[in-house]
């Protein structure tokens, strides 16, 4: 894996305002992420908007008909609370859930700051994109609550996926990103800004740089709970797509919120 995770190459058209890196636009910039391989027979590209990116599976195509994809989807509920914690933890979001859904909803959105996307959770036309493109044969659906249950037994299914028969010894399940807040203003305005992100990549390595953010610049607090209201909302919402997925994908999907 190239020390940039998601540099984002293939991806044109869904990129959020707020993320924090900018895409890799420049093919000798991203070739040279993968400068190092030598003879690994996985080389990785860990870029998830190339999911709702309507181009993104043509242009992967071209370049590497044979690649193998691998999709990770999460109840599109969680998925959003999910969202909306992070980013009202590092003070890109000050509205609560609910105003954050119906601006969401009426599309009452300012281009010019972060806001939920309530099309993260729609996945059953970018899923069926990639199975029409590659074949189904060259893509894996992964549970995000199946791959919480059993991490270990989905790492080791991923990797006969990908041709690697290999099993894990001492392997690591610690749930990481715990909910966390900003510790003060300053702190909140250093993790909301892409220029920090930016300078941090420059100065610092990826083990200081994630202490600084997790003891220095944030704090634990306890997970907030959905309302009963906006988590109907959002069921309602998502409702439709939730079948069509299901439909594409053969199974039923162990998905609470969308149990019956």
């Amino acid at each position: 894996m190239p020390s940039i995770k998601e540099p984002n190459y293939f991806c044109i058209k869904t990129m959020p305002k707020d993320h924090s890196l900018r895409p890799i636009r420049d093919k000798r910039k991203y070739l040279n992420l993968f400068k190092d391989v030598i003879d690994e027979k996985i080389i990785v590209d860990a870029s998830p908007h190339y999911l709702a990116d309507p181009e993104a599976p043509h242009l992967i195509h071209q370049v590497v008909p044979h690649a193998r994809i691998l999709i990770s989807l999460r109840d599109p509920v969680e998925l959003i609370f999910s969202s909306y914690l992070k980013k009202i933890g590092v003070g890109v979001l000050h509205m609560s859930l609910n105003d954050e859904i119906q601006n969401a909803l009426h599309k009452k959105i300012d281009p010019r700051k972060s806001s939920l996307n309530l099309e993260d959770g729609m996945y059953s036309e970018n899923v069926k994109r990639y199975f029409d493109i590659f074949g189904r044969e060259q893509v894996k659906v992964i549970i995000f609550e199946e791959f919480i249950k059993d991490a270990k037994g989905t790492v080791e299914e991923i990797l006969r996926f990908l041709g690697i028969s290999q099993k894990l010894d001492n392997f690591d399940a610690e749930a990481h990103n715990p909910f966390s807040i900003a510790r003060g203003p300053i702190a909140r305005y250093i993790l909301s800004h892409r220029s920090t992100g930016f300078i941090a990549k420059k100065v610092f390595s990826t083990s200081v740089r994630e202490i600084l953010k997790d003891k220095v610049l944030s704090k634990k607090s306890p997970k907030p709970k959905m309302e009963p209201q906006d988590r109907e909302t959002l069921i309602r919402f998502y409702s439709e797509d939730v079948k069509k997925i299901e439909d594409t994908l053969g199974r039923k999907l162990p998905w609470s919120n969308f149990k019956n």
